[in-house]
């Protein structure tokens, strides 16, 4: 047996993160998948990037907050409909470190991990082929509409998969479209209670099976310490978490 850990839109919240990988080291989980957002919402991304880039035992691949920030720092087009979220991701691009900004850059958007016979197909959201390598000016993690059956059922390029595993709808979802089994565990860092959500993969020779992940975690204290920074944007990102 494989075990694997899926994380998803942690979104700056270190507190919540840490809780996370002590748990995933007591459950002897092989491998670690991050499937984007690292950054950005929560004040605390070059401390959840410390942690992350720190790991051996990790594959982390691009969001949609990840390609902002960068675009920021590379004067790129920014896509009109995040116009208003400009100043806070100006502010995050400004806490990076040189050397997050080049491990960032080198992330790519897809994984296609194979395990088992197993193909998965890793992504931040599902998309068709003719958006993957799109700039994220053109939106293309918002292209194919919320997380349903109905939307995901008639997308190309998918049937070599049998586990499609997402993240940017922060709900946690897995329902099995097309004769595929689509899963997010839900953000990791941007959740109004007490827990930080990730999912565990057990895989073997006769498939993988799916366990859903709640780790308790200190949230009033994580809201104090967001209470205590000025950022752009600041009593939006409250709002998620009270």
């Amino acid at each position: 047996m494989y075990r694997i850990a899926i994380l998803s839109d942690i979104h700056g919240n270190t507190f919540a993160l840490d809780a996370v990988l002590k748990d995933i080291k007591e459950k002897a989980v092989d491998f670690i998948y991050c499937l984007g957002d690292m950054i950005g919402i929560g004040p605390f991304s070059t401390k959840v990037l410390d942690a992350l880039f720190e790991l051996e035992n990790i594959q982390m691949i691009t969001g949609n907050h990840d390609e902002l920030i960068l675009a920021v720092l590379r004067n790129e087009p920014y896509p009109k409909s995040r116009i208003n979220v400009t100043p806070h991701h100006e502010w995050i691009a400004e806490q990076l470190k040189t050397d997050h900004i080049t491990k960032l850059e080198k992330l790519p958007r897809i994984l296609n991990p194979s395990v088992f016979g197993q193909n998965f197909h890793l992504v931040h959201y599902p998309m068709n082929p003719s958006l993957h390598n799109a700039h994220i000016s053109k939106d293309p993690f918002d292209s194919t509409g919320k997380p349903s059956e109905e939307n995901f059922k008639n997308l190309r390029g998918l049937s070599n998969f049998s586990l499609i595993c997402f993240g940017h709808d922060h709900d946690k979802h897995h329902f099995i479209s097309s004769k595929r089994t689509f899963y997010n565990s839900g953000s990791l860092g941007c959740y109004n209670k007490p827990y930080a959500r990730y999912g565990i993969i057990d895989i073997d020779k006769n498939g993988f099976h799916i366990k859903q992940q709640y780790v308790p975690y200190e949230l009033d204290v994580y809201i104090d310490e967001l209470r205590k920074i000025h950022f752009p944007r600041k009593e939006v990102v409250l709002q998620i978490y009270t």
